[in-house]
């Protein structure tokens, strides 16, 4: 953080998320989860602050985790997972999920579970992570879409990761065949698009460019991917957002005042 003039980072378990068929296991996992990262927080108040995890599937405790991490524990919103036991995020079975984020006006920072999308192709071949990733985050931002969770939870700040996937580059594709998996009525795939922040971590600057067109600089915050990208790569992730040719104030936004608004840093 110091060698790439990180002031501050939000700590969130990834892919590594509570979540466990017997509740009794989930909620002791989240729990820890949250303790420690609670505890590393109060340690280090000016370097680091976190989002907590839940113990989906299990709504209820899921729901009263909620309350321990922002009201007792000062947790400042809550990670998810793409995928939550072979269903997604978005499926019916989590409105009540959504719904006590949404009554608390909180932000929900989403992230691939590594599952590659179920396919075997991808992980046979060793690219669950590497394009298997960002599928899954593209597939998840359009699966939100299906369910309609923007309009009908829309004070729920939902944070997609890796610049959305491949969402972006894909904008007019979209909304072209929006046809066949929107609803008539539905808004433009880009237009809802604009719903949703964005976290930087790609290390491209075309692909930057390309989000900050699609859906403007006030929805992307930045992004390490920390401990996935260590050294080099961390300090890619920080260097490369004033590397590519965006204007001075969109790259302060990116770089740490959309995070603060949004997390009220």
């Amino acid at each position: 953080m110091d060698l790439s003039n990180v002031d501050m980072q939000v700590l969130s378990v990834s892919s590594q998320l509570p979540y466990f068929a017997d509740e009794t296991e989930a909620v002791d996992a989240a729990r820890l989860a949250n303790d420690l990262y609670v505890r590393a927080v109060r340690e280090y108040p000016k370097r680091f602050a976190a989002l907590a995890c839940t113990p989906l599937p299990h709504i209820a405790a899921s729901i009263k985790e909620i309350g321990r991490a922002l009201d007792d524990l000062g947790m400042r919103g809550i990670a998810a997972g793409t995928m939550v036991l072979g269903k997604s995020i978005a499926d019916p079975a989590f409105d009540e999920f959504f719904a006590e984020l949404n009554r608390r006006k909180a932000v929900l920072l989403i992230h691939p579970t590594g599952g590659a999308i179920g396919s075997e192709l991808l992980e046979s071949t060793k690219l669950t992570w590497p394009i298997g990733a960002p599928i899954e985050d593209t597939v998840c931002m359009l699966q939100l879409m299906q369910a309609n969770i923007p309009s009908r939870f829309p004070d729920v700040k939902i944070i997609l990761p890796h610049l959305g996937g491949f969402a972006p580059f894909l904008t007019a594709r979209l909304d072209h065949l929006r046809h066949r998996y929107l609803p008539p009525s539905a808004a433009l795939p880009s237009v809802q698009a604009k719903h949703f922040w964005y976290d930087s971590v790609n290390g491209n600057p075309w692909a930057l460019r390309c989000t900050q067109e699609a859906v403007g600089a006030d929805r992307i915050l930045f992004g390490s991917d920390y401990p996935f990208w260590r050294d080099d790569a961390y300090k890619l992730s920080v260097d490369y957002v004033g590397e590519a040719g965006l204007w001075a104030g969109d790259v302060d936004l990116i770089l740490g005042g959309n995070t603060q608004k949004l997390l009220g840093l």
